[in-house]
């Protein structure tokens, strides 16, 4: 069935946001998929969304952004949510047209069918429902690439930190390149991160095979579920080791699981979901040890309990900033992990 290109335009809008909502179901990103092969341009309609969405995310501080955002808040008042939907892809689609986002060789790139771009800021994390169906959340300061074909599915990360659920389709591997890696999946669930030198990929469920980029001879990699392969520049080889996926893959639900981790690496993880609170490590406790779960959204509460269950002192100022140091009179046999 061919419908009209804006009831297409709206029918994309209105699947982007029910998918993005807390309460998407697996049946909903079925009839999602059925939606899309239905006819040619309900693909091209959620297409044209999610490049525009990516293009707005990209210059989302700019003064014509900031003006378009005033204007679609004032309107919530006065549409419905189908019309709002239908007017917000209207609006994407003449910013796309009017070419005013086109600035970098990149973005022109990714939006001229070569690739979308997806982007996040600090503090800030998406859910992309991808036109195969596949669901890709970003973390904070994340870029990738995402291109689509009729045999492959290729996302480039540059950067960041990203979970993805694929979607099964034996006709096309789905796979990411990142670190001078590929990880080649086909209907699974799994986590990768960039590291400034190395990268980490955290199998939940199905299966994933890790090859270097640039060969298809060198060593492959087949990971199980809740298996965790490790890479640095500094170790002669990876490391791979078993993991509770469900914790490891939780930051997408706002939890942060820590397992014997030194408190350094917990304070950095928590200030990549806070840029208003930046936790500071003194280096004579940054190796403490810390276990436990704390929410990405409540920088305060993990102090609190660092100052409650840990040898160390808080101080707060002004700016944000939130000081660990040693408490006064403590010492290194009083060190302990948390619960």
């Amino acid at each position: 069935m061919n419908l009209p290109r804006y009831e297409a335009e709206d029918q994309a809008a209105a699947w982007d946001a029910r998918l993005r909502g807390a309460r998407a179901t697996n049946g909903n990103h079925r009839a999602f998929q059925a939606w899309l092969e239905e006819a040619p341009e309900n693909r091209e309609a959620h297409e044209r969304l999610q490049a525009a969405l990516a293009a707005l995310r990209l210059h989302a501080n700019q003064p014509e952004m900031a003006a378009l955002r005033d204007e679609a808040r004032s309107s919530i008042r006065y549409s419905n949510r189908r019309r709002l939907f239908g007017a917000v892809a209207a609006m994407l689609l003449i910013i796309l047209g009017a070419g005013i986002w086109f600035e970098r060789g990149q973005e022109w790139s990714a939006l001229m069918g070569r690739g979308t771009e997806y982007s996040t800021e600090n503090d800030e994390q998406v859910k992309v429902t991808l036109a195969d169906g596949s669901v890709v959340t970003l973390d904070s300061n994340t870029r990738l690439v995402v291109r689509l074909s009729p045999s492959r599915r290729d996302i480039s990360m540059m950067a960041g930190h990203a979970l993805f659920q694929v979607a099964k389709d034996t006709r096309r591997p789905f796979v990411v390149t990142a670190h001078d890696r590929t990880i080649t999946a086909l209907g699974t669930l799994f986590d990768v991160r960039i590291y400034p030198r190395g990268l980490r990929v955290t199998l939940a469920k199905g299966s994933v095979a890790i090859r270097p980029a640039q060969s298809q001879i060198g060593t492959t990699a087949i990971l199980k579920p809740r298996q965790q392969f490790v890479e640095t520049d500094s170790a002669e080889a990876p490391n791979i080791r078993a993991v509770d996926a469900e914790k490891a893959v939780s930051w997408a639900d706002g939890q942060l699981f820590f397992d014997n981790d030194t408190l350094e690496a917990a304070a950095a993880e928590m200030n990549q979901y806070s840029p208003r609170h930046q936790i500071i490590v003194d280096p004579a406790v940054a190796d403490i040890r810390i276990s436990g779960m704390f929410h990405t959204n409540d920088p305060s509460g993990f102090v609190e309990a660092l100052e409650a269950t840990l040898p160390v002192q808080i101080r707060s100022r002004g700016d944000g900033r939130i000081f660990v140091s040693r408490r006064h009179g403590s010492s290194d046999e009083q060190q302990k992990e948390t619960p």
